[in-house]
């Protein structure tokens, strides 16, 4: 994702990278419209996760009490910080969708 990134304009520095059986995590940081922007950046192994629980897990994250602005495509999921740039981010990578967060009535 990060290369991703790049690709699209990017230049995200990383600040926190993990990998594990269940799939790789990243947090990155990128200078755009005078602000820093943080991506969190989720990789689900497809090994190990179905499309509903892929699913599930973004829906989680747009849902109280987090309510998050997500960025995804596939088995990945990005949380854009602040999420006004979410649609930027996007831009950035081909056949992704910005989900806002979730209003609960």
């Amino acid at each position: 994702m990060i290369a991703a990134m790049a690709k699209g304009g990017f230049e995200c520095k990383v600040t926190l990278r993990n990998e594990n059986k269940l799939g790789s995590d990243a947090t990155c940081g990128v200078q755009h419209r005078g602000t820093t922007v943080y991506n969190e950046i989720s990789v689900l192994s497809t090994a190990r996760f179905g499309r509903d629980e892929v699913g599930d897990s973004i829906a989680s994250r747009r849902s109280g009490p987090y309510r998050q602005t997500i960025v995804a495509a596939g088995d990945w999921y990005i949380w854009v910080r602040p999420g006004v740039y979410a649609y930027d981010m996007a831009r950035a990578l081909p056949g992704s969708v910005v989900l806002e967060p979730l209003v609960e009535k």
